[in-house]
């Protein structure tokens, strides 16, 4: 079971800033394809963080089986879009190392 210690075993990470009305940071980290399921070792991660004015709410449902995340306004619905594309084709990226 992935766990956050596991952070340890990812060498890179990418983080930016996505600037609007508001500033959401993200970071994303992955070790890239090792052969199956966790057990084989993949781990990935992903972060958002409000850095100035962005209007989130983040809740975890199912007794820590997910997490929820709302967002207010227009400039967040804007940084969202773009954080989520952002750490997409980053992760592709660094999947193929």
């Amino acid at each position: 079971m992935a766990s956050f210690k596991d952070l340890e075993l990812i060498k890179s990470s990418k983080e930016t800033e996505i600037v609007n009305c508001n500033i959401l940071g993200v970071k994303v980290a992955t070790n890239g394809y090792c052969g199956g399921d966790s057990g084989n070792g993949s781990r990935t991660y992903f972060r958002l963080e409000d850095l100035s004015s962005t209007d989130i709410d983040i809740r975890l449902i199912n007794n820590k089986q997910g997490v929820e995340i709302m967002l207010g306004g227009d400039a967040e619905l804007e940084t969202f879009i773009q954080a989520l594309r952002w750490a997409a084709d980053n992760l592709e990226e660094m999947a193929k190392k």
